[in-house]
């Protein structure tokens, strides 16, 4: 599955990051930011609820990349 996942990073590093960190993350890629960098596009292979990986990603993966910027 592809899924639109929301941003609340905003800058280059603190995407940058959180893309490679997803990546990093087995069977998950980081496919793109979406223009108005609001949303970033993850590919991944297993998916068993959109709403479970967006928690996981929010509360885990970009609260850990908000609290080194910020």
């Amino acid at each position: 599955a592809i899924v639109a996942v929301p941003l609340t990073a905003k800058s280059d590093a603190e995407i940058t990051l959180l893309a490679n960190l997803i990546t990093l993350t087995p069977g998950t890629l980081s496919l793109d930011v979406s223009a108005d960098r609001q949303r970033l596009y993850v590919h991944v292979l297993v998916l068993h609820s959109r709403e479970e990986l967006l928690r996981n990603i929010a509360g885990g993966f970009e609260k850990s990349v908000l609290d080194v910027f910020r």
